[in-house]
């Protein structure tokens, strides 16, 4: 005789063959093809559940609501205890606190589920039609191993997926920095060889700077990849998996197969890593997919012709920041320091970093309002004397002058070093400086001897910066004001320097 499968639908009509058609075990056997020790064994299993709901139902309870008269779950307030379950109370705890001594805890929760309200969960079918869209979302990757220390680095795997076909990019990057997002969106667009006209995204800041169900805020940096590109940015609606099922299915596959094949093996570096997963992809999209009988390499082909171009040139990455302009009319970016027309004194403005250029634009109409070259190292400064108003360039050539009279007034060591710092071609760059070494003296925190000592190291060693001149002029009068070491003196009619006991 063959096997028979034994399901719920099969247990059931034993019970019904049973009880209601009155049936012998042995015809029921024979009727269903099932051996007799199987019919017995189920008709045993539902005579006791019987007799254990009779049991519950006929045992005292002290609780009063157990006694009052009918089954003891109409007594229940069900939806109190379904609301205290959703809260995160477990039945077994809802269990104990009514006290239901005479009713099982696994009656209470068979009672439980078939009274608590029935919840269908209904989903779309997405159709996604060729060429029209592109998946993005990272995932935790495979650690990397620091040859010289030993140490485990972290990665991140980012993975792209056109979902029509289920044509899969995927690579490890050292994480989720935009530059390294925009990067690595590049290389997919020219795996896929060419571009969709939309890309889902999920709601990570280098891509979306405010996530929200209805209106999301992109980055900025990332609209300008996106409009180099030519796409538009569609960002996925917060926790909510299934607007990028196409990806995170992908992921898992990856997960599944190839971090398992290299669960044994140890990476010294992304690109032996990404070597290894590129030969895994390779396997992947041309493996037949059960579901439609060919690959997704196949697939590709259908939607290949229909993705957009690529750019002819890579994206320059930008970076997106904030400033305020002070009242020199400069903003702060990178300890450098970069004018900004004077009418923008005390508001914030929006600066776009780039790797050759720094734009400044205002907060409102987003217009460029000034453009420098961007500056190399720290404690630097761009001014463009456009940027400063008439008169107040008139006083800064004044100041200029009196600072010079003033550095007289110390000694020809403090003239020579305010010479040095403003006898150039923007001399508003170290007007600052000079005014916070002049004052030193002023304020008397430093003697003119001492400011003279510093001046001279400064000019001899050339290091001019506020901080060294300080320090030097500071150093000499501590010194300064130390007693002197003397040697000793003895008497002359002494033989010895100490006497003799």
């Amino acid at each position: 005789m063959a096997q028979v499968r034994i399901d719920v639908a099969m247990i059931k009509q034993i019970e019904h063959l049973f009880y209601v058609q009155k049936l012998t075990k042995r015809a029921i056997a024979r009727s269903l093809g099932v051996a007799p020790k199987t019919v017995r064994k189920f008709i045993k299993i539902a005579e006791q559940r019987n007799k254990d709901s009779k049991e519950d139902e006929k045992s005292p309870c002290p609780d009063k609501v157990l006694r009052l008269p009918g089954h003891w779950s109409q007594a229940m307030d069900w939806e109190k205890i379904h609301s205290e379950f959703l809260q995160g109370t477990s039945l077994t705890i809802l269990h104990k606190e009514l006290a239901l001594t005479a009713v099982s805890y696994w009656t209470f929760n068979r009672e439980y589920n078939s009274q608590k309200p029935k919840t269908t969960n209904v989903t779309m079918r997405l159709i996604h039609n060729p060429g029209e869209k592109s998946f993005f979302d990272f995932a935790d990757g495979i650690e990397i191993v620091n040859r010289e220390t030993g140490e485990l680095i972290k990665t991140q795997l980012l993975a792209a997926v056109l979902p029509f076909s289920s044509y899969t990019w995927a690579e490890f990057l050292p994480n989720q920095k935009q530059p390294n997002l925009i990067q690595g969106m590049e290389r997919a667009f020219h795996f896929f060889g060419g571009i969709t006209p939309y890309v889902v995204i999920d709601n990570l800041k280098p891509g979306v700077q405010k996530a929200h169900i209805y209106d999301p805020v992109v980055n900025p940096g990332f609209v300008e990849f996106a409009n180099h590109s030519g796409f538009a940015v569609v960002p996925a609606r917060p926790r909510k998996p299934r607007d990028k099922a196409a990806v995170e299915g992908n992921i898992g596959i990856i997960q599944r197969g190839f971090y398992q094949e290299v669960r044994n093996q140890l990476f010294y570096s992304l690109a032996e890593l990404n070597a290894a997963l590129r030969e895994y992809l390779g396997r992947l999209n041309t493996n037949v997919m059960k579901e439609y009988g060919i690959s997704r390499c196949d697939r590709f082909e259908k939607e290949k012709s229909l993705l957009k171009p690529l750019p002819s040139q890579s994206f320059e990455v930008s970076e997106w920041r904030q400033a305020k302009v002070h009242p020199d009319c400069h903003i702060q970016v990178d300890k450098c320091c970069y004018s900004v027309p004077y009418a923008y004194v005390s508001q914030i403005v929006r600066v776009k970093l780039s790797p050759r250029l720094v734009e400044v634009f205002d907060s409102q109409n987003q217009n460029l309002i000034a453009t420098h070259s961007r500056l190399q190292g720290q404690f630097k400064t761009s001014t463009n004397d456009s940027h400063y108003p008439q008169e107040k360039v008139a006083v800064t050539r004044f100041e200029i002058k009196f600072a010079k009279n003033e550095a007289d007034k110390i000694g020809p060591n403090t003239r020579a070093i305010v010479d040095h710092l403003l006898d150039c071609e923007y001399p508003l760059k170290y007007l600052r400086r000079v005014q916070g070494i002049l004052r030193l003296t002023q304020k008397g925190a430093v003697s003119h001897e001492a400011m003279e000592y510093a001046a001279n190291l400064a000019l001899k060693f050339q290091k001019t910066t506020f901080h060294y001149i300080k320090d030097a002029a500071l150093h000499f009068e501590h010194r300064s004001q130390r007693s002197p070491h003397l040697a000793p003196q003895r008497d002359q009619t002494e033989l010895y320097l100490h006497k003799q006991i």
